[in-house]
């Protein structure tokens, strides 16, 4: 009866949480009760999907920037708004590594440097032409993310060079890509051009860097996707502008 007393007690106490759940805490209710979050978290895990947010989160950065009267070659506010805006990033991305990093990745930096590198290099070594730092940050940003959810949600048939990755992942990668990327590449061109113009060159772009990104290659592709972006869209704005 003692015995019996003992295991119904244990049975009424809390379960202790393991330590890898305070270190990996759970998504808010609010967020959650998103239509297809559920959904997307069950088939990505919470990790995975603390990971798309964090990686296309950066996309909200530029949205009002066409609405702001700025200087063709980005004057000191500007400049200073992105090296801080860059610095917390990087102090962030560092801090909240361990809700981010995959299991037995080892190279998180690298992957954190990957997707930096590709957007500010034009912006800060190509004076003038901003326009292509944040078509590559939005190829990226929404783009890649968009591959990963849309293949989840949509399905369907598997590339023939890359059985992980689908074709509806693809589409979703070039057509979100080239739309948010043609957004920010259009608004911030000097002198203006073009909505045409604009999406010719950023759906190349995307549509390069959403092939380069279903490569079964095992390496981090952050920084091959903003670089095959990147290079594409300076090559289709010499050709078309």
């Amino acid at each position: 009866m003692s015995r019996l007393l003992s295991s119904q007690n244990l049975m009424k106490q809390p379960l202790a949480m393991p330590s890898a759940g305070l270190a990996n805490p759970p998504l808010p209710g609010w967020l959650l009760g998103l239509p297809g979050v559920s959904h997307l978290v069950e088939r990505l895990g919470v990790t995975e999907f603390r990971r798309r947010l964090f990686h296309m989160s950066p996309a909200l950065l530029p949205i009002g920037l066409p609405c702001i009267q700025h200087r063709d070659v980005w004057g000191p506010t500007l400049m200073t708004i992105l090296v801080i805006s860059a610095g917390v990033a990087l102090i962030v991305a560092v801090s909240l590594g361990h809700l981010l990093k995959r299991r037995r990745e080892e190279n998180w930096m690298h992957a954190v440097l990957g997707y930096m590198i590709p957007v500010l290099a034009p912006l800060l070594f190509l004076p003038g032409r901003a326009e292509l730092g944040l078509m590559t940050l939005q190829i990226l940003a929404l783009g890649d993310g968009s591959a990963t959810l849309g293949g989840i949600m949509l399905g369907g048939r598997r590339l023939p060079w890359n059985r992980n990755k689908t074709y509806s992942g693809l589409f979703c990668f070039a057509i979100v890509g080239s739309l948010a990327a043609t957004y920010s590449y259009w608004g911030e061109a000097h002198p203006g051009i073009p909505v045409a113009t604009a999406f010719a060159i950023c759906g190349m772009a995307a549509l390069c860097a959403a092939i380069v990104e279903s490569l079964p290659m095992r390496s981090n592709d952050n920084f091959r996707v903003g670089a095959t972006a990147l290079i594409v869209g300076i090559t289709m704005s010499a050709l078309v502008s």
